[in-house]
């Protein structure tokens, strides 16, 4: 199975709704992100005695981060990098008594620069899998899958009544390459009209054509079909499960000692219930693990 998160995308993405529409999902600080404060995070001496020296002697981990996927990680009206991916790297960092310092890169630069050390660790909705594991390890922390959602009021459309029926996902991702033309001809195979995939620059786009009839139904990673279901108000509804699913994880080089303090301040974070309520505040608590392990990936 490919990676879903979507690749090669060099810049951070100002988004905003296709069309004027009440509830409409933006990607700003003051329509998209949860309302309420973060959820605040302490050292813990026994996690933080795990940090490599070298990286405790900087009281910071260097993140390499493609901020242009809304709502893991994205940039804020105020150009500031935000999203519950980055909360729960903030978290696992505290934990370590580290700041998180996020550099902006591309998706295939931050896997490359671990190796060279331009990153100590990366945050960018990677999913775990053999082919990276090659290069980088992984610290599996979520679980993400393919998910569909539809109009709240129209017909609840998903992957077993899709055929003919016009299905929007946003460019360069795994829904959009790989995962809606199998299912098309599958569709055609079976003598059924095949699926009319409309791609857009942005998820936001996907979901308000959803919601304003232009498409029946819209695809994503689950995390981000989650958040705008529940940041539109009523007007858009989850029409599947979560399907294939497989782990999000923080790359971090190759054998490195970091990866094992990692799992540590996962631990501590699932422990006192921070990671839970991280998730839950964004609405994407579906996909929380029991556990945290490395290189867990299919």
């Amino acid at each position: 199975m490919k990676a879903r998160r979507r690749r090669g995308v060099a810049a951070a993405l100002a988004l905003s709704c296709a069309v004027a529409l009440p509830g409409c999902v933006k990607n700003t600080e003051h329509t998209g992100s949860p309302a309420g404060p973060k959820v605040k995070v302490a050292a813990e001496a026994g996690v933080a005695d795990l940090v490599p020296k070298s990286v405790a002697d900087k009281g910071y981990l260097k993140i390499g981060i493609g901020p242009n996927y809304f709502p893991n990680e994205y940039r804020d009206s105020h150009n500031k990098i935000v999203g519950w991916d980055v909360e729960i790297g903030d978290a696992m960092a505290a934990k370590l008594g580290l700041k998180a310092k996020y550099v902006e890169s591309n998706f295939p630069q931050i896997l490359s620069g671990l190796g060279i050390g331009d990153y100590d660790i990366g945050i960018s909705s990677f999913t775990d899998t053999a082919e990276r594991r090659q290069k980088v390890d992984f610290v599996d922390y979520y679980k993400a899958g393919t998910q569909w959602a539809s109009g709240a009021r129209t017909e609840k459309v998903g992957p077993g009544n899709v055929c003919g029926k016009t299905v929007g996902a946003q460019s360069n991702t795994y829904q959009l390459l790989d995962y809606l033309p199998a299912l098309s001809k599958k569709c055609v195979r079976a003598g059924q009209p095949a699926i009319k995939i409309d791609s857009y620059d942005d998820q936001t786009q996907s979901t308000t054509a959803v919601a304003v009839g232009k498409a029946d139904a819209s695809v994503a990673d689950s995390p981000v079909t989650a958040y705008a279901v529940k940041q539109s108000h009523g007007q858009l509804r989850l029409s599947s499960g979560i399907l294939e699913a497989a782990p999000y994880g923080m790359p971090v080089k190759k054998d490195s000692d970091l990866s094992r303090a990692m799992v540590a301040a996962f631990e501590a974070i699932k422990k006192d219930g921070t990671y839970y309520k991280i998730l839950k505040r964004w609405g994407v608590h579906a996909g929380a693990v029991d556990t945290f392990q490395v290189n867990g990936g299919s």
